[in-house]
């Protein structure tokens, strides 16, 4: 069983009132499995802060807020398989509004 290490920042941070914490997951979960479980932990309110959704030219979208090991899920040569990629031993999930500057 894989262990993973979640990272809450800004408004998820705030939410939960958590800094990290480590999840055994059965092998084969996925990320969309994942973030059911923070919901179901944490309850629904948080899902407005694990998922962007707007509208583009007329078409609606929902996009996981999530990094995997620093690395966005939207990034499809890193995760073609978008919320359906499964967590694997050591992978790091990053929640929440991530802010940079430069």
């Amino acid at each position: 069983m894989p262990k993973v290490l979640c990272q809450y920042y800004s408004t998820v941070y705030t939410e939960i009132n958590k800094k990290e914490e480590t999840f055994e997951l059965p092998e084969g979960t996925t990320v969309e499995d994942m973030l059911n479980l923070f919901i179901a932990k944490y309850g629904a309110r948080l899902e407005q802060y694990l998922y962007s959704e707007g509208w583009i030219d007329g078409t609606h979208y929902k996009t996981a807020a999530v990094y995997i090991n620093k690395k966005r899920i939207q990034w499809i040569q890193d995760f073609p398989e978008g919320i359906k990629t499964k967590l694997k031993e050591g992978d790091v999930l990053s929640l929440g509004l991530i802010m940079g500057g430069g």
